[in-house]
């Protein structure tokens, strides 16, 4: 099936900025296997949103869900 992918912030293992792309993944796949296949940690996301509604990394994706992952925030 065919998920969305958005980016925002500044993940570690990815590019920086916003970026949105098309991904294919297993049928009932979760967020948490999607992490892994795009070979980001846990502690890399901050939060994980799902069609724009708050999710966990245990959520199962649909197909054309969106997937938006947030890097975490840190400031002074």
């Amino acid at each position: 099936m065919i998920i969305h992918v958005k980016t925002v912030g500044t993940l570690r293992s990815l590019q920086e900025g916003t970026k949105l792309e098309a991904l294919e993944v297993p049928e009932k796949a979760s967020v948490s296997q999607v992490l892994e296949r795009l070979k980001l940690n846990d502690w890399e996301v901050g939060f994980v949103l799902v069609n724009a509604e708050r999710a966990t990394k245990e959520s199962i994706l649909r197909e054309n869900d969106t997937l938006t992952l947030v890097a975490p925030l840190a400031g002074g």
